[in-house]
């Protein structure tokens, strides 16, 4: 086991991620590459410290994250504090990173 404190771990290519274009949850996400959790994202929401995200090709992404923009903690339209909430993909990545979505997991 390479990652012993995760229980989970769940890679994303941004490459993939390009051809989203509409807003989406972080559950359609993972369940669009990992159909087998079914039912059971909920669960996994409740101890997001198990949780590892790998985000594999940055400099791919057509995205935009703009890490250097601090008034993105105080507009909402920036934020996805929830996994079932419909955001754009640069958002949940940004909110990941920023523990704004499931505080305690790893990006």
């Amino acid at each position: 086991k390479i990652y012993q404190r995760f229980q989970f771990v769940f890679s994303f290519r941004f490459r993939d991620l390009n051809s989203i274009k509409s807003r989406v949850t972080l559950k359609e996400l993972i369940l669009e590459q990992y159909p087998y959790f079914g039912n059971s994202l909920g669960k996994l929401w409740k101890n997001p410290a198990e949780l590892l995200f790998i985000f594999d090709g940055l400099d791919e992404f057509n995205g935009r994250i703009d890490f250097a923009d601090s008034r993105r903690d105080t507009e909402p339209k920036h934020q996805c504090p929830d996994p079932e909430w419909w955001c754009e993909v640069s958002d949940i990545v940004y909110s990941l990173i920023q523990h704004k979505l499931l505080p305690g997991c790893s990006v």
